[in-house]
């Protein structure tokens, strides 16, 4: 029966004429390009450094760490404000078990997506730190819930079919069975056949990264004078401001995901400039969107999951002398941030008592730094 088909088939195609054929062998070869390299995504992007998060993505690949104590999740500020060789010193954890797995970009979905694809990460039951900010739940900010590439690789059917934006659900739903977001020049073909053919991945990501502004001076100033990272510009990131419940589940996915490994999980907003602050309690809208994405993320708590919020430095114990921009910490408040929170961490019970040293905790936060080699 199947050979009679080929035949009668074979017997229709001869039949057609040039052109007809020309077009449907080119079909056919398109088609089997689209469909491998959708299958493909995951090894195409990982030498695409294009993407926030592909650097940190291209590491774990390679390392495929699995013994870490503490996990942190987060953005940029989250590289800036934690310090692991004061939180190595407290906790007695060695440095190499503390991650600190940060993109640049990052909201809900790109804290999601490094457990999802590395769910190895929480074999050895580590705490695990989430930073969460408003911003991350605004549904008019970050359409597309994270950087374009790394969106349009690795989101699943799902994901891409709960945006709210028809133009952008229709833009991934077809880039899901027409991959347009793998289009590459002859030259990245080239890179992408020889990684493939040698089995290598790049290793962009550094997990001892500390940030330039904590140890070179142009760079502080570069970062405390950048338009970007001003506080009229980040009020931005609140305009116009919708609870995203899509982003929340994202949240909600992490957490199920976690607590399927690990009982401490930590979310944890730093606290920002009071300028920044006091921009967003003067405006009766952002006000109240503050609040309901508040109401939420203490919705959150139960046994498992803790939260530790703080608005304004004060709350922690500091004051704006540590922060450099709007949110970035600086070296020395980075270094008092981190005792702040390892002390509530410890009181939350999260930290194990045989690893903490009782002698440090009698010892201030500005010993501790001088104790410390600092960049």
């Amino acid at each position: 029966m199947s050979n009679h088909l080929f035949i009668s088939i074979f017997s229709f195609f001869n039949k057609l004429s040039s052109h007809i054929k020309v077009f449907i062998l080119t079909l056919i070869i398109l088609t089997c390009t689209c469909v491998g390299l959708s299958i493909n995504r995951d090894s195409l992007e990982m030498i695409n450094n294009k993407s926030f998060v592909t650097p940190v993505i291209s590491y774990l690949d390679l390392k495929r760490p699995n013994n870490a104590k503490v996990i942190f999740l987060g953005s940029s500020r989250i590289a800036s404000c934690i310090k692991r060789d004061l939180f190595s010193k407290l906790s007695g954890i060695e440095q190499s078990k503390i991650l600190i797995l940060q993109s640049n970009g990052a909201g809900t979905w790109e804290e999601l997506l490094f457990c999802r694809k590395y769910p190895d990460l929480l074999n050895s039951n580590p705490l695990v730190i989430i930073e969460v900010a408003p911003w991350m739940f605004n549904k008019n900010f970050y359409p597309l819930g994270a950087g374009e590439t790394a969106f349009l690789t690795w989101s699943t059917f799902q994901e891409r079919l709960a945006l709210p934006d028809l133009k952008l659900r229709l833009l991934l739903l077809s880039d899901y069975f027409f991959p347009h977001s793998q289009r590459r020049t002859l030259e990245e073909w080239g890179t992408i056949f020889y990684s493939l053919m040698i089995g290598k991945r790049p290793e962009p990501y550094n997990p001892d990264y500390i940030p330039e502004y904590h140890y070179k001076q142009s760079a502080y100033i570069k970062l405390a004078t950048d338009q970007i990272f001003s506080v009229r510009n980040q009020i931005k990131a609140m305009g116009n401001y919708q609870f995203a419940e899509y982003k929340a589940e994202y949240l909600n996915r992490l957490i199920n995901i976690v607590e399927k490994k690990t009982k401490k999980i930590v979310i944890l907003q730093p606290p920002l400039r009071n300028k920044y602050i006091d921009v967003i309690e003067g405006i009766q809208e952002l006000t109240a969107a503050n609040l309901i994405y508040l109401d939420y993320i203490f919705t959150l708590n139960n046994e498992n999951v803790h939260s530790i919020v703080w608005n304004r430095p004060e709350d922690c114990g500091l004051n704006d002398s540590a922060i450099i921009d709007y949110g970035h910490f600086n070296n020395e408040g980075a270094y008092l941030f981190t005792q702040r929170l390892f002390n509530e961490i410890k009181k939350l019970g999260l930290i194990e008592l045989n690893a903490y040293s009782g002698k440090e905790a009698a010892i201030s936060p500005q010993d501790n730094i001088s104790g410390l080699k600092k960049p």
